[in-house]
């Protein structure tokens, strides 16, 4: 029973990773079809989320089996609860791709705004942390994991100066006003990315260390 249950482990380990790289992917590709104004690409992003659904849907299934079948000691069940967040939050990231994506037809045909050249920098530091973080899952690696957390109020700075500065250029070119929502819908999506990253890293403490870390809390 024992060796049953460590096999349906590492099969959704491997599925969570699987999931991650996915959706890191879309983030990627939907950050350069903003940059590219490349509508088709912006397209296939959009059209993937379905299969990223799906994967989220058959990882969920998975852990409730192991929790219905099995009669998983404290760690695993630490495991099976962070990582039924950590299958919602990656599937929350694959939406924001998608969210970026649809971004991309109100900018084609369009010049960008000078803001809108930050964006691939914030995507590159989101993206890195949601990296990091499933590789602070793979090895249970809580200093990492934390180090990820703190990474969060750096995004949160660049996120408010992206929007300071297209704040600027529409109080003085106010015919981009498409440009201006389209580039802070993208930069907020991005935000959102480091925010579940964040969430992902917490939820290794606690899987780790059965300590909750939200809020600044070390209980």
């Amino acid at each position: 029973m024992k060796e049953k249950m460590q096999q349906l482990l590492d099969e959704i380990k491997k599925n969570l990773i699987f999931l991650s790289n996915e959706v890191e992917h879309s983030i990627k590709q939907s950050i350069k079809a903003v940059m590219k104004q490349d509508k088709g690409l912006a397209d296939q992003i959009i059209s993937r989320d379905k299969e990223i659904d799906k994967m989220e849907v058959d990882n969920e299934n998975k852990f409730l089996m192991l929790l219905a079948l099995q009669q998983p000691v404290a760690i695993d069940l630490r495991f099976i609860v962070g990582g039924l967040k950590m299958n919602n939050d990656l599937e929350r990231i694959g939406d924001h791709a998608v969210n970026i994506a649809r971004t991309v037809g109100d900018l084609v045909g369009t010049p960008l705004i000078k803001p809108v050249e930050d964006l691939p920098e914030m995507s590159e530091m989101a993206c890195k942390m949601l990296h990091d973080v499933v590789n602070a899952f793979i090895h249970q690696d809580a200093e990492l994991a934390r180090d990820v957390c703190q990474r969060d109020s750096i995004v949160d700075e660049f996120y408010v100066k992206m929007i300071q500065r297209t704040i600027d250029v529409l109080r003085k070119q106010n015919d981009k006003l498409d440009q201006g929502f389209a580039a802070a819908r993208v930069a907020r999506s991005l935000e959102r990315v480091a925010d579940l990253a964040t969430n992902i890293g917490e939820d290794v403490v606690f899987m780790k260390e059965a300590k909750i870390i939200r809020h600044g809390l070390e209980e």
